[in-house]
C-alpha cells in the first residue's frame, strides 16, 4: 500500500466523520447535504479519491478519468460495454460502485453499461457542493459545508 493510499484513505475517513456530522445536524441547515440520500453522501464520501493530480481540487474531468481507468480494467474482453459480471470487478475496486449498483447507472435498462452511462451520469457529489457550477470542487466547497455543520452541532447538540 503506498502513502498516496494511505492519505487518501485518511482524508476520506476525515470526510466520512464530517458527513455523519452533517447527517444529524437540523433539516434547517442551509447545506444540502443534511437531507442527501445515503448513496449521494457515498459519492459526496468517494470525491476525495477522485483528485487525481492530488492538487486539492476535484474536477469533473478527474472524476470521469477516474471512472474511465476502473471501467476500461474491467472490461475483460475490450467490447466497450460492461455486464454485470465485469461490473462486479469494478465494484470491488472502489466501493462507491458496488454501493450504487449496476441498475443505478444502466439508464436505458439495457444490462450492459457504457462508459458513457456511468462517466456522463449527474454525480451527487458535484450536484450537492459545486455551488459555483464550474464542475469543479474546491477545498473551500468541500469545507463550508463541514463548517456549517460544526456551527450548528456545537450550537444545537
Amino acid at each position: 500500500m503506498t502513502s498516496a493510499t494511505i492519505r487518501g484513505r485518511d482524508i476520506r475517513f476525515v470526510l466520512a466523520c464530517a458527513l455523519s456530522v452533517l447527517a444529524g445536524c437540523a433539516a434547517d441547515s442551509k447545506s444540502p447535504l443534511p437531507n442527501a440520500s445515503k448513496l449521494d453522501l457515498e459519492f459526496v464520501q468517494a470525491a476525495v479519491t477522485w483528485d487525481l493530480n492530488r492538487d486539492g481540487d476535484i474536477t469533473c474531468q478527474e472524476w470521469k478519468a477516474y471512472v474511465a481507468d476502473l471501467f476500461h480494467e474491467a472490461d475483460a474482453n475490450h467490447d466497450g460495454v460492461l455486464t454485470r459480471e465485469e461490473f462486479a470487478v469494478m465494484s470491488r475496486r472502489d466501493r462507491l460502485f458496488e454501493t450504487a449498483g449496476f441498475a443505478y447507472f444502466d439508464a436505458n435498462g439495457d444490462g450492459r453499461l457504457t462508459l458513457a452511462e456511468i462517466a456522463d451520469k449527474p454525480n451527487p457529489a458535484f450536484v450537492l457542493l459545486d455551488t459555483d457550477h464550474d464542475c469543479r470542487l474546491t477545498p473551500d466547497e468541500l469545507s463550508i459545508h463541514r463548517d456549517r455543520s460544526q456551527a450548528q452541532h456545537s450550537g444545537n447538540h
